[in-house]
């Protein structure tokens, strides 16, 4: 039996990416190994591991909150995990930030593993350096730009730690209420399951976003320059559409669970909690084309989980128009998407083979 601790996210412990290691706990004792769950990186009983995974938004109130890098703390969070790596078998960062870039890569050389939640199948683009390359790839032609998030580039001879861990696809979607959220990694599936909406029902919205449009000129609003596109477009369209700003998480599920289509631009990353939001929910998800990149689960199937955009968002208005059309056939898209994902939330055997290879 081995031993891997997990260094987890404090204030989202209950219900963060780590929620799939308490869901297939068991699943993976009996493939060999133990899991320790920890949340104060002083602890001496974070030592002496086979393996240990930090999760990097741990630090999100120093070193990895770009805005809060120092060298100060840089050194500190170095000097700690050499440290820590004189005592475990195997160090893994587990990069959490939501796009397929990264501003992590400083503490490469001081791990054994560098994970993330979907990577660039083109990875010699974390290894460039060129001033004119944004850390979210799909951002540097964009013709509004106003900011770049530059990024240290990946030392050629550490990019094979590099590697895919799992995606937000593997966190917890059931609905909970104020609090109840606590119960999240120990209220068995079978006692509360997911909650799917069939595809074919009454869905009388045509479509379906919530947002507001951003109007800075800071990396907000090039962060936000797809999601403005989208609700810039909606004052044109001859719609049923449900938007406007953020309502309850209540009405939210009611919403999509009426909506034919549903609207997933990128943000901060490319993948959102709204993407398996819709495949719950039975609505036929409209995205940027995720083709650049590798995640698991993979769920992002263009024409078959999903309808791709270009990411200038230029063939928007056009392919809204046609999947409502003609949205009897575009209907098995929704099917196929929410077949999908459910297969990968009860596939415990895939999550433990892929973790068995990062491990070994």
């Amino acid at each position: 039996m081995k031993t891997l601790k997990i260094l987890d996210w404090p204030s989202q412990r209950f219900f963060s990416e780590t929620h799939p290691f308490h869901k297939w706990r068991r699943e993976l004792r009996e493939s060999g190994i133990q899991l320790e769950f920890h949340t104060d990186h002083t602890s001496s009983k974070l030592r002496h591991a086979d393996f240990l995974l930090i999760h990097s938004r741990y630090f999100m109130n120093g070193w990895q909150d770009i805005y809060k890098r120092t060298p100060e703390n840089e050194y500190q969070l170095l000097l700690f995990l050499s440290e820590l790596k004189k005592t475990v078998g195997k160090l893994i960062w587990f990069d959490a930030a939501d796009s397929s870039g990264s501003s992590d890569f400083p503490i490469i050389d001081f791990v054994d593993v560098f994970l993330k939640k979907q990577v660039l199948k083109d990875k010699r683009y974390y290894t460039e350096k060129h001033s004119g390359n944004d850390l979210r790839i799909w951002l540097n032609n964009q013709k509004l730009k106003t900011d770049i998030t530059e990024f240290k580039p990946c030392p050629k001879d550490q990019l094979h730690k590099v590697k895919l861990g799992w995606n937000i696809g593997l966190n917890d979607y059931r609905y909970f209420g104020y609090k109840m959220g606590r119960l999240s990694n120990y209220l068995s599936y079978y006692l509360y399951p997911t909650r799917f909406s069939k595809v074919a029902k009454e869905r009388p919205f045509d479509l379906t976003f919530r947002g507001s449009i951003h109007h800075g000129k800071d990396l907000k609003n090039t962060i936000s320059y797809q999601r403005n596109r989208v609700l810039e477009l909606f004052d044109s369209m001859n719609m049923n559409i449900a938007s406007g700003p953020a309502i309850s998480k209540f009405r939210y599920w009611k919403e999509m669970r009426k909506a034919k289509l549903s609207i997933s631009p990128f943000g901060w990353g490319e993948i959102c909690y709204r993407d398996f939001e819709t495949f719950i929910a039975g609505a036929i998800l409209v995205k940027p084309s995720m083709e650049h990149l590798e995640t698991y689960p993979q769920l992002f199937i263009p024409q078959e989980t999903y309808i791709p955009l270009r990411w200038d968002m230029e063939d928007l208005e056009e392919k809204l128009d046609f999947a409502i059309a003609q949205y009897s056939y575009y209907q098995q898209i929704a099917e196929n998407g929410q077949e999908r994902y459910r297969s990968a939330i009860n596939d415990g055997d895939s999550f433990i083979h892929s973790i068995l290879q990062i491990l070994n």
